[in-house]
């Protein structure tokens, strides 16, 4: 399963027709604390231009609550204009921050 956190509905439905395409299931979430177990979940998919303070944190503890063995990748997605949500993806250690247009031409390669 992938599980999206976005509260963009726009962006949720392209994720919901590249998972019908691939026939992956998916799940869209508001908040962290949404989160299903970690050994449902193959990709977490963060829209970190909408993030709030708290999330990085959240999501940190939940990859930790997984077993080492199966650990989902986290994709961070945004706006390539928004400079300072790239640093803090950085910095909060997640990995770096996509440009949300890249991850709509690369949707379904990275959704399969």
């Amino acid at each position: 399963m992938i599980v999206v956190l976005a509260r963009d509905l726009i962006i949720a439905s392209r994720f919901a027709e590249a998972a019908a395409r691939e026939r992956v299931t998916m799940l869209r979430i508001d908040h962290p604390s949404e989160l299903p177990e970690t050994d449902r979940v193959r990709r977490l998919f963060v829209d970190w231009g909408a993030r709030e303070q708290d999330w990085a944190t959240s999501i940190r503890a939940w990859l930790a609550r997984g077993s080492e063995a199966h650990r989902p990748s986290v994709t961070l997605f945004g706006p390539h204009t928004d400079l300072a949500a790239h640093a803090d993806a950085r910095a909060a250690g997640l990995g770096p921050m996509m440009a949300r247009s890249r991850l709509v031409r690369e949707l379904s390669q990275l959704v399969a």
